[in-house]
């Protein structure tokens, strides 16, 4: 599937911005407002937009529930309760650093409308999404309101998927390149998000009764990020030592192998952390 187009404008409009308020060596000044957009990267650690997020002078985390991804073939409530136990872990860690996590539902573009209305943000920060059809489209519609609106979306790669490869040539160094790098560590907290939207003013998540899904009678595994760490932690110092031989088995796969597929689907772990830990499993 073709990737979105990347929005017009982002160096131009970060550039714009530096002559007003105080800069930081990035050159992002200290009056910009930001909104860090979580989607399949629901964590703290090996956050880059989190970490950009820190250099502006507000900011606030987002994630939408859009009707489009309830909708879609590929959607199961078990996907939504998952993610709603990873959304309460990760607003209790971002409340922690002083940032509020807003989860809202409804389709991306009238949600940043609406607390566009509220909240005058300058940049958009996340990771880039590589999905279906839906979010192919809303990526699309998100860019053409960030031009129109004057804001700076920046995004970050977070898998080996590098956008508009011409050729595959090269692409092992570009995917050793990324998952070798330093991972991104918050330094500090947030400052105080603006009145009215600010932790104390957040609505409680949703359910899947509110969001009009049945239940699904299915043990989902544990979610979160915290989950994330001890099922890779128990991984790479135990479990995975049988790896290749109990992975071919329905009597030992559920303890041989990893056990991370939702952890990385929905992104409580990254997977530059993953590679990182194994690694130093092996040469331990």
């Amino acid at each position: 599937m073709a990737e979105p187009p990347s929005p017009h404008g982002v160096g131009a409009a970060l550039g714009a911005q530096a002559s007003a308020g105080a800069v930081p060596q990035n050159g992002t000044p200290m009056t910009s407002k930001a909104i860090v957009w979580f989607k399949r990267d629901l964590r703290v650690r090996d956050h880059a937009p989190l970490v950009a997020a820190q250099s502006h002078g507000q900011a606030l985390a987002l994630f939408i529930v859009e009707p489009a991804w309830l909708r879609s073939a590929e959607c199961d409530s078990q996907h939504v309760e998952f993610t709603l136990g990873c959304l309460a872990g990760l607003r209790a860690s971002l409340a922690e650093r002083g940032l509020p996590l807003h989860v809202v539902v409804g389709e991306a573009t009238a949600v940043l409308n609406d607390l566009q209305s509220r909240y005058p943000f300058t940049h958009l920060l996340s990771h880039e999404e590589t999905g279906p059809g839906w979010s192919y489209t809303r990526d699309s519609a998100v860019a053409d309101w960030c031009r129109h609106h004057g804001v700076a979306w920046q995004q970050w790669a977070q898998t080996g998927v590098v956008r508009r490869l011409k050729s595959r040539s090269g692409w092992a160094a570009r995917w050793a390149t990324r998952m070798n790098a330093p991972l991104q560590v918050l330094s500090g907290g947030f400052a105080g998000a603006p009145a009215g939207l600010a932790a104390a003013d957040l609505a409680a998540l949703p359910t899947l009764a509110s969001l009009g899904l049945r239940p699904h009678g299915r043990a989902v595994q544990p979610a979160g990020e915290a989950a994330a760490w001890a099922t890779l932690q128990s991984f790479v110092q135990g479990r995975g030592r049988g790896y290749r031989t109990g992975l071919s088995s329905p009597l030992t796969a559920p303890d041989s192998c990893s056990r991370l597929s939702p952890h990385l689907a929905f992104g409580t772990v990254s997977m530059r952390s993953v590679h990182q830990a194994t690694e130093a499993a092996i040469d331990a």
